[in-house]
């Protein structure tokens, strides 16, 4: 049977005192005397006495507790950035309550309103692949609560936003893969409304214009997702081309993973017949074989600049603004487009 949770106005009518008094003395408020403060604290320690945090949240208007929702918590980009978040949280004595959407819309909508029912100060987000209506974001800033977008953002919302320079980094990665002897480079990349895929293929358009390479649209595959699996079966048909590829950007690294697995599997070298390059420096791309080309973006830094335009929001709201802030990224060339051994 579930025991009833101890309330302040059961210490009280144990203590015979009024329940203002033990609010106080739980509080360690100067104005109780230290002998009655002890002897709440004590009757409280010894029945279990558990604050509400609802009912806290409610009287004060604030639950000292923020929300972040990220794609996918596995992902080292991710948890990198929730890690941060944490971090820069506890600083300003609060806690976070992190949740997945999966990809999926509906879990990303349900995962706001349970933030929002819990009364949570601020949320935190980054769009799932599914999304493609806010309205259950734009409800976050109907009910007044401060809201940060990171990575995988949307120009339909006017709210603060930490990015990575995407174009840029694309631009460059296309650069670097042409250095290297490259001229027919395809892209993998996944659904059309997501901010990041747009961002890249920039880059990637911008970088083959100003080599005058040609930009052919067989050489550009979108996919349903981001998975290692649909970079495969993308890749297969690169491959079965009468003129195949001679490098491959994915705009995520689970895409070049595929990539070089479809690769392999046709008896391809890389990087020497194929050079291959991902983005967002997983774990997986330092370990595989051949090392994956990626891209670094600093995940450690979004996370916190996300965090401290959030409370900036909350601790400082008269002079909060909407900023969007870009983290600048860095190129890891790896083996698996490292083609300077065969200059030598």
């Amino acid at each position: 049977m579930t025991q009833k949770a101890i309330t302040i106005k059961d210490l009280a009518a144990r203590l015979q005192i009024s329940v203002s008094t033990v609010s106080r003395a739980l509080k360690d408020n100067p104005e109780i005397s230290q002998q009655t403060r002890k002897a709440v604290q004590d009757l409280a320690k010894e029945l279990g006495y558990r604050p509400n945090p609802i009912a806290v949240a409610l009287k004060t208007h604030k639950s000292h507790t923020i929300g972040i929702v990220v794609p996918e918590i596995v992902n080292t980009f991710f948890a990198t950035v929730v890690k941060k978040v944490e971090e820069v949280a506890d600083k300003y004595g609060y806690n976070v309550l992190v949740a997945s959407s999966n990809e999926s819309f509906e879990k990303e909508k349900k995962n706001i309103e349970v933030f929002l029912a819990n009364r949570a100060d601020g949320i935190i987000l980054s769009i799932s692949k599914a999304t493609t209506s806010h309205e259950h974001i734009k409800d976050i800033q109907r009910q007044g609560i401060p809201l940060v977008l990171f990575d995988r953002t949307t120009k339909e919302l006017e709210v603060s936003k930490v990015i990575a320079d995407d174009a840029d980094a694309a631009c460059k990665i296309v650069q670097h893969l042409i250095h290297g002897g490259a001229k027919r480079i395809a892209l993998l990349t996944g659904p059309e409304h997501m901010s990041i895929g747009k961002n890249r293929m920039k880059g990637y358009l911008k970088a083959m214009t100003a080599n005058k390479l040609d930009i052919s649209t067989d050489y550009i595959i979108r996919t349903e997702d981001f998975s290692v699996r649909s970079a495969i079966e993308a890749t297969r048909k690169l491959l079965e081309m009468p003129e195949k590829p001679d490098a491959i950007f994915g705009i995520n690294d689970d895409m070049a993973i595929g990539a070089i697995e479809a690769i392999k599997e046709k008896g391809f070298r890389i990087p020497e017949d194929i050079s291959v390059f991902g983005f967002s420096n997983s774990k997986r791309s330092h370990y595989m074989h051949p090392s994956v080309s990626t891209v670094n973006q600093f995940p450690e830094k979004i996370g916190e600049v996300a965090a401290e335009l959030l409370f900036e929001q909350l601790l400082n709201p008269k002079h909060a603004r909407i900023r969007e802030e870009v983290v600048n990224s860095e190129l890891i060339i790896r083996e698996s487009s490292d083609r300077s051994f065969l200059k030598n």
